[in-house]
């Protein structure tokens, strides 16, 4: 029973973030999705607001550094359980959404 119950949660797990990923997937890559939508804004931030631009840019790089030189040093992390539930959560939503609404 113990492993009937652990082959059900691993694949529910995998449903919903298969389901997250196809729904994230979707919603970005069509037209006028979230890509196309987010492109449009941040070209237009570096054009009528250069300077801030430049200090979200520059605070990106240097989290970005800091974030690999904890990974380089070894440090264990819960991370990627953190990104697997947060993938479990938006399948749940895209799931209710399509139930409820009968829309991706």
């Amino acid at each position: 029973m113990k492993q009937f119950l652990t082959v059900l949660e691993a694949l529910v797990t995998l449903i919903l973030v298969v389901v997250a990923i196809i729904g994230i997937s979707y919603h970005a890559f069509r037209d006028e999705g979230w890509i196309a939508q987010g492109f449009g804004k941040i070209s237009s931030a570096y054009v009528n607001y250069p300077l801030m631009a430049l200090a979200a840019t520059i605070a990106a790089y240097f989290g970005y550094r800091a974030w690999q030189g904890r990974k380089t040093r070894g440090l264990r992390t819960n991370y990627f359980d953190y990104v697997v539930y947060a993938l479990m959560a938006v399948g749940i939503y895209f799931i209710g959404r399509y139930v409820l609404k009968g829309e991706l």
